[in-house]
């Protein structure tokens, strides 16, 4: 985490994987079973060690094949990022005719970024043969192959409605403005496909009516599809290596071959990441060998980004073998000041194992970056034996190791948390207090409430979150930003 905070790459990442989760969501209840193809599209944690990964699609049905790019959009249009002078970089790179792009609109508003409950979807050969149709937009950058954004002619409505008639020419709709009030509205079509007909209600800038590509994807035809990834094992395509393995752990029917096929594999395959993720999927079924591998890459003198990529493999499996391994890298000296440390307190916690009480020893590292990651690393569900722990760390005259816990504790922010710091808070010690003090005056006022601790608590209450239109993280973020603004 050696970068300042960044606001913006983390607005779109959310956005992202907001997108990706809303999609697999709408996915599995139209019986797919999708699973993360591209690993972490689905988060916004931000790692500065990226793997150099295949080229992939986000998104693979374990049962039916089916690959998915995802694109998220805050103003939705058919619209790819594409560099034509870079050819891992345009914006088919690594799709194939038969898979499919998903547009997902994201909501902004006042509390936050909220998908919209649909994407819409696009067979990427639709998107290819129209793609002389498109138009590309200005570099977004001044280096060289930057990307610019590619976009298809499109019709993407404002409002509600309901669609009145379709043409060749034209597309006629009857909009929603509000407050009862409905108004007609006429589409000039030029060319562009309908993909909606007569009595179709659509919603704004969610729905896409018109465009350049021939037509929508037929989701539900790919649902008679059979995927064998035991056959896919032996494909000449990496990425086709890649998708088989990452599925094989979510296919009851062939657990039976999968370790053997798996292990087969793992012997003969030259393409590192294939390699790796087939040690992954292998460990998750319980191989030895599979283990063995990871522990190579960890621990090895390979590549720097597969051993970040290792680690990340590990907080998925969530098994006695992957805790252990990460509580070795995470107090690991020869990692000091790199990244993987933090990664590997980081699947210990909530993103990964929830072995909280693991946590415990990381919490005021020499290490800032990975004691942040400790702390942050908490969640609300973290057990009483361990939220006493840290209540016990607030009384023990370690001022350092004191505020770690104290922002620990307010971050858990759990009902058992407020209990044990009333208990706590009968010594009257400071730090209890103070902990108290800071969590969210909802929480704590009705556990209080009557008792001589709320007269007390009830001045710092007064500067939380809840409380005091200030301590919104928004407002102490704008807060901080113009107090810089002093020269």
């Amino acid at each position: 985490m050696g970068f300042k905070t960044d606001t913006s790459f983390l607005r779109f990442l959310s956005m992202g994987a907001l997108g990706v989760r809303q999609t697999m969501k709408q996915l599995k209840a139209m019986g797919f079973e999708p699973i993360e193809l591209e690993r972490y599209c689905a988060s916004n944690k931000i790692w500065m060690t990226k793997v150099k990964r295949l080229r992939l699609p986000d998104v693979l049905c374990v049962h039916t094949g089916l690959r998915v790019e995802i694109r998220a959009k805050s103003d939705l249009k058919i619209r790819m990022s594409d560099a034509p002078a870079n050819p891992d970089r345009t914006w088919d790179a690594g799709l194939r005719d038969q898979d499919v792009v998903a547009l997902i609109a994201i909501i902004e508003d006042g509390h936050g970024q909220h998908p919209a409950e649909e994407a819409v979807f696009f067979p990427v050969k639709a998107l290819r043969d129209s793609v002389d149709e498109s138009k590309l937009g200005p570099p977004k950058s001044a280096s060289e192959g930057a990307e610019r954004d590619r976009t298809w002619p499109a019709v993407i409505p404002s409002c509600d409605g309901t669609v009145q008639s379709v043409s060749a020419e034209k597309l006629v709709v009857t909009m929603n403005a509000g407050a009862g009030v409905t108004r007609k509205q006429t589409y000039t079509l030029n060319g562009k496909r309908v993909y909606v007909k007569q009595g179709d209600k659509f919603n704004g800038e969610v729905s896409i009516l018109a465009g350049a590509p021939e037509k929508l994807a037929d989701l539900p035809s790919f649902l008679k599809q059979a995927y064998d990834p035991i056959g896919d094992l032996k494909s000449a395509n990496p990425v086709d290596r890649y998708a088989a393995v990452k599925s094989l752990p979510r296919r009851e029917d062939l657990r039976n071959q999968a370790v053997a096929a798996l292990e087969a594999l793992l012997k003969a395959e030259k393409e590192e990441r294939v390699s790796l993720e087939a040690a992954g999927s292998s460990a998750a079924l319980g191989s030895a060998l599979g283990q063995e591998q990871i522990g190579k890459v960890v621990w090895g003198a390979g590549r720097q980004d597969l051993r970040m990529e290792a680690v990340l493999i590990l907080t998925e499996l969530g098994s006695d073998f992957a805790r252990e391994e990460l509580e070795r890298i995470a107090a690991e000296q020869k990692f000091a000041e790199d990244e993987i440390r933090q990664a590997a307190v980081w699947g210990l916690g909530k993103a990964g194992l929830r072995a909280y009480d693991r946590l415990l020893p990381f919490i005021a590292d020499k290490d800032e970056n990975v004691a942040l990651h400790a702390i942050v690393a908490f969640g609300a569900d973290t057990p009483e034996a361990v939220i006493r722990s840290l209540i016990a760390d607030l009384t023990k005259g370690d001022a350092h190791r004191a505020a770690a816990a104290s922002e620990a504790l307010r971050l858990i922010a759990s009902e058992t948390a407020v209990k044990c710091l009333i208990e706590a808070a009968a010594q009257s010690h400071d730090w209890v207090l103070a902990t108290l003090g800071r969590l969210s005056r909802g929480l704590v006022m009705p556990a209080v409430a009557g008792s001589d601790l709320l007269k007390k608590l009830a001045p710092m209450l007064l500067l939380g979150d809840g409380a005091n239109w200030l301590a919104s993280e928004d407002r102490v973020m704008d807060i901080a930003f113009l107090a810089k603004q002093n020269l």
